[in-house]
C-alpha cells in the first residue's frame, strides 16, 4: 500500500488519538498536501520541526495500528466483503427467473447491501454501490 494512502487511513481511524498540533500538522502535510516549508512558516517554526513532529506522529500511528489493528481489519473486511459481492454477481446470472430461489438472492442481496452501508464498504476496486441500484434487488 503506498505509503501516503497508509497514512491517510491510519488518521482516518487513530487521528483523533492525537494532540491537535498533530492532527493540523499531520492534515497539513498529508491530506492538504503543503511542503514542510509551508507548514512550517504557518506554524512559525523550523522546517526540521515540522518533519520531526511528522516523524513522529508516524510512528505513533503506526504503534496504535500494531496494537489495535483496526486498518488491518478493515482491510480484511473490505476483501472478504468483495469476495461476496463476487459470488453474489455470479450466483445472480446464473438463477432462473421467477422463482423462490430468486426471491430469496434478492432478500440476500439486499441484506448485503444493508451490512455494506452500515460499515461503509466497497469491494476493492470499486467505487459504485456494492451490489448496484437497490431498487432493481427485486
Amino acid at each position: 500500500m503506498e505509503h501516503l494512502v497508509r497514512m491517510g487511513l491510519l488518521f482516518d481511524f487513530y487521528g483523533e488519538l492525537l494532540t491537535p498540533k498533530q492532527q493540523k500538522v499531520f492534515s497539513l502535510y498529508y491530506l492538504q498536501n503543503l511542503s514542510l516549508g509551508e507548514i512550517a512558516e504557518e506554524e512559525a517554526t523550523s522546517r526540521q520541526a515540522v518533519h520531526d513532529l511528522l516523524q513522529r506522529t508516524e510512528k505513533l500511528l503506526e504503534k496504535w495500528e500494531g496494537k489495535l489493528h483496526l486498518l488491518d481489519q478493515y482491510q480484511q473486511h473490505k476483501r472478504a466483503f468483495g469476495e461476496v459481492d463476487r459470488a453474489l454477481k455470479s450466483l445472480e446470472k446464473q438463477l432462473p427467473s421467477a422463482t423462490e430461489m430468486e426471491t430469496a438472492f434478492c432478500r440476500l442481496k439486499k441484506s448485503v447491501a444493508r451490512l455494506a452501508a452500515e460499515l461503509d464498504l466497497k469491494p476493492e476496486g470499486e467505487d459504485a454501490s456494492p451490489l448496484g441500484n437497490e431498487d432493481a434487488l427485486g
